[in-house]
């Protein structure tokens, strides 16, 4: 759901618009007070505020930004931009976010991945290192074989899934 923040009477229209780019319901209201009485009520994808909004009540937007949660904040100048100009901004901010989640989410795998291969690295080497004590009971030397084919196996799955 997307939240559209104007005093314009246009804003229904607006609404409607950003209704057909994003196929995602935009709820209007008139000032940030409302607003932030909204974030507290649903979870919003893009929050869309016209920048005549701004500078009338500063100290209101600094509380209100801060609790945006996820939502993606579009300033727009709704004096002087049409809706289909709104809509694009709206659907290429939504992008960009989508964008910077998939590559943090990305990253993070990655560097998941590396510590776990890390892990099972050490786990091969003070197996198999283990494995070699003169006078090993034939049970414990079995346990550490199954524990060096379960580290590999999963070291494979690792590499496998990193593209």
């Amino acid at each position: 759901m997307n939240l559209l923040i104007t005093p314009s009477a246009h804003g229904q229209e607006y609404a409607t618009a950003l209704l057909t780019a994003t196929r995602t319901k935009t709820t209007v209201v008139a000032d940030v007070r409302a607003a932030l009485h909204r974030l507290r009520e649903d979870e919003f994808s893009a929050v869309v505020i016209d920048e005549s909004l701004v500078d009338a009540s500063s100290n209101q937007m600094e509380v209100f930004l801060k609790h945006l949660g996820t939502a993606v904040p579009v300033f727009v100048n709704l004096a002087v931009s049409r809706a289909d100009r709104v809509s694009r901004d709206v659907v290429a901010a939504l992008h960009r976010v989508e964008e910077e989640r998939n590559a943090a989410r990305k990253a993070a795998e990655s560097e998941l991945r590396s510590q776990l291969k890390d892990e099972l690295t050490g786990i091969l080497l003070w197996s198999e290192q283990a494995l070699g004590v003169a006078g090993l009971p034939p049970a414990a030397e079995a346990k550490l074989r199954a524990v060096c084919e379960l580290a590999c196996r999963m070291r494979e799955r690792l590499e496998c899934e990193k593209g």
